[in-house]
């Protein structure tokens, strides 16, 4: 009995947590009739078949969710085009997110030989590294050519080798940022990517 309630509550929990957000216009259709059958599935006590096509639907909203926050990252500079990801960059980020990697983006610039990377990630396994070393400048001095960096209110480092720089930023000790260029003629660039970051939507979409 304490198992059957538990799946009863786990399926219920599921629903009402993806249906506010239906309203999009991807997937919508879809996600709709997969809740449906879902619904039909738990009404006739078979919670095994409703559990399953509720794995449906988070898989479809999760894509949904990536497609909404990716638009929250930089656009190409003039003079710069924005590269296509290869397979599902994003959606392998996402991925991480279910191994307790959290939930990223990710966005690449190109301009000749010159390249930016620009990424975004939530509650990353990274964080615990970089906060230790924010909070410990001796650690951050071992680091060659390495230097404290603050951009606004977030704090963090930025690290330059040859033809490479990298910008690292954390933001409301939850959200790493990372900015990377190579061959770049102007280490200026990653400073206008960086500012087309708008911190407090970021917050608010990934906290």
């Amino acid at each position: 009995m304490k198992f059957t309630q538990l799946m009863k509550n786990s399926v219920l929990v599921s629903m009402l947590t993806i249906a506010p957000i239906l309203s999009a216009p991807v997937f919508a259709d879809e996600v709709s009739d997969q809740i449906t059958v879902a619904l039909e599935a738990y009404n006739e006590k078979d919670y095994k078949a409703a559990v399953e096509e509720l794995k449906f639907v988070t898989a479809q909203v999760q894509q949904l969710y990536q497609a909404e926050i990716q638009q929250l990252m930089p656009k190409a500079l003039d003079g710069w085009k924005e590269k296509e990801q290869k397979g599902n960059n994003n959606a392998a980020m996402s991925m991480l997110g279910g191994m307790g990697g959290g939930t990223g983006m990710k966005s690449e610039f190109q301009r000749s030989r010159e390249t930016v990377t620009v990424e975004v990630m939530a509650n990353s396994p990274m964080m615990g590294m970089m906060t230790m070393m924010l909070k410990n400048p001796a650690m951050m001095a071992g680091q060659q050519n390495t230097k404290p960096f603050r951009y606004k209110k977030a704090k963090g480092m930025i690290k330059t080798e040859k033809n490479r720089s990298e910008i690292t930023l954390v933001l409301a000790g939850q959200i790493l940022i990372t900015v990377k260029g190579r061959q770049l003629e102007d280490d200026a660039v990653l400073k206008e990517y960086l500012e087309q970051l708008d911190f407090a939507k970021l917050k608010d979409a990934l906290l």
